[in-house]
Parts: C-alpha cells; sequence; structure tokens
C-alpha cells in the first residue's frame, strides 16, 4: 500500500521535476564523441535477469540483428527474486515468457537461461564453466555485460564471472560494459551508438515487462538526455558503454571489485524518471573516481 502510494505521488511530481532533471543533466552528460562502429562478430549479452537486455542495450541488440550478426542472450539467474505479487515459480516462468516475447520482437536468434539462483550468484567452477562453455560456443567478437560499479549484487557478480573466465582463457575480442541502475560515469564512457532508429521499438520491448512492481520510465530519459555526448549527431537515443579490450578486464575489475564497496548504500537506482537526478548525482564524484582508478589499473596499457 505504502509502495503504491509513494508510486503515485512520485508520477504526479514528474512533470514538476523533469524540466528541471533535463536541464541539470544535459551539462552533466556533455562530449564530443563520434557515434560508435556497432563491431564485428557474433555477440554475446550476459544479462543477470530478464529484461536487463533490453533496458541496457535493447537498441543496440536490434542494430546488430539488422547487420546480420548472431546475437546471444544469456540469462544468468532464474528471476524468481524480484519484487511481485506472484509466487516464485509463478515469477520465474512470467519472466521467461517475457524473455521470448522480448526475443520475437528484438529478433535476437539464441536464448539461453542459466538459471542460477537469483540475488545469490557468485562466482565459482560452476558458473564460470557456463560462462566459458558460451565464449566456446558462440564464439563471440564483442561481449556484452553489466558494470563493476552496479547496485545489484548479481549485477557485479555477472563482471566478476566474466572476469574470471577470461583471466583464466584466450578470448581476445572486446568487452562493452552496459548500464542498468548505476550509470557509468560520464569521464569513463567511450562508446556511444546511435539508436534513433530502434528507440520506438527498444520502448515497445520495455513495456513487455509487467512481472514486477518496478518503474522504467528513468532508463528511457536517460537515452534520449546522452544524445549530447555525441558531436552534432542529431541524434533522438543513445545507449552508451565503456569499451576495453578483453586482456585488460580482469584487472580493471578487480581493482574495483577487491575493495567489496556496498554499492547499494552508496549509490541510488535510476529507474524513475522522477528521482533520475537524484539518481545520477549521489556519490557522483565518487563514482567518477573509482572509474579512473580501474582505468589505471596495474598491467592496463594506457594509449
Amino acid at each position: 500500500m505504502a509502495s503504491n502510494l509513494k508510486r503515485t505521488v512520485l508520477n504526479a511530481a514528474k512533470p514538476l521535476v523533469l524540466p528541471y532533471t533535463r536541464k541539470k543533466l544535459n551539462s552533466f552528460y556533455q562530449n564530443s564523441l563520434k557515434p560508435a562502429e556497432l563491431g564485428d562478430g557474433n555477440v554475446l549479452v550476459l544479462a543477470p535477469h530478464v529484461d536487463d537486455e533490453t533496458i541496457g542495450l535493447g537498441g543496440t541488440i536490434l542494430k546488430h540483428v539488422k547487420n546480420g550478426q548472431q546475437v546471444t542472450v544469456a540469462y544468468i539467474t532464474d528471476g524468481a527474486g524480484s519484487v511481485s505479487s506472484l509466487s516464485k515459480s509463478e515469477l520465474m516462468q512470467k519472466r521467461k515468457d517475457e524473455a521470448y516475447e522480448v526475443q520475437k520482437l528484438l529478433g535476437f536468434q539464441n536464448l539461453v537461461f542459466l538459471d542460477f539462483p537469483d540475488g545469490a550468484i557468485e562466482s565459482n567452477a560452476h558458473t564460470r564453466a557456463a560462462v566459458e562453455k558460451l565464449i566456446d560456443e558462440t564464439k563471440p567478437g564483442i561481449i556484452y555485460c553489466t558494470t563493476f560499479i552496479d547496485c545489484h549484487r548479481d549485477h557485479v557478480a555477472t563482471g566478476r564471472i566474466l572476469a574470471d573466465v577470461i583471466a583464466a582463457t584466450s578470448y581476445e575480442g572486446v568487452i562493452r560494459l552496459y548500464e542498468i541502475n548505476c550509470p557509468i560515469s560520464p569521464n569513463a564512457i567511450n562508446t556511444v551508438i546511435d539508436i534513433s532508429s530502434e528507440a520506438a521499438v527498444k520502448e515497445e520491448a520495455v513495456d513487455i515487462f509487467q512481472s514486477q512492481a518496478i518503474d522504467f520510465d528513468g532508463f528511457i530519459e536517460l537515452s534520449k538526455i546522452k544524445t549530447n555526448m555525441l558531436a552534432d549527431s542529431g541524434a533522438a537515443a543513445v545507449e552508451t558503454f565503456l569499451e576495453i579490450p578483453a586482456q585488460h578486464f580482469p584487472a580493471q575489475y578487480r581493482v574495483i571489485d577487491s575493495e567489496g564497496h556496498s554499492y547499494s548504500s552508496i549509490f541510488k537506482q535510476v529507474n524513475k524518471a522522477a528521482t533520475l537526478l537524484w539518481g545520477i548525482m549521489k556519490n557522483a564524484d565518487l563514482k567518477k573516481e573509482w572509474y579512473q582508478i580501474s582505468r589505471n589499473a596495474e598491467g592496463v596499457k594506457q594509449s
């Protein structure tokens, strides 16, 4: 009851808050980057939960598919830990049904459910073997993974698994870290994909996710605000990433992960448009510093 009242209040405040939010964040997200090339080869998307793939890079997935590339989306957890009125078994099935609906809409060719426990995944022999097998089977030129600074432990753990796998194998592609509820600092973003032609389909895909009691309008708003990262592109919507060569990823990941920060207490999630400015600016300088520390990690060759 209280959560419904809070949502009602925030939705009522949104028309008043958004103009100021947009003004402030338009200044915060400033750069002169060129729209990035999609890249070559097969694509592997590691999504801790059903919906992460769409929120973080739904437009980019659609662009890869249009480009004729093979895209595999691997869902790491069973999704049973989400906020919902459904039972766990009903929730897991509902989220899988939503994943299949999204697959039809975005057109990616392969869908994999690893079904590790939601809220409790970790890097161990079992999870590493599953991800290594995915890489061996799909042979991706690009792997998309959640960032190493994120408010959800499963998002961080997914990066930890990937870092450990790459450190132990000979994978030589690129890693693109995508954003969910704890966006990458503007100073760390180095890859911006123009999804103007794909934005409407992405928003349609986001609307599929009805199994959780959560808002997604903050993510959609950010994709429009971040067009300021591009120089004179005229883009209507973008998705932003931190691209790292695979050989550098383990070192960059571990220098931050080793601190064991409780990100959910340090940062605020950005799923709601009405609280987007708060979510972006809360401890923004600290996040910026951590991304710089990661870039300067020992063993990472600077360009």
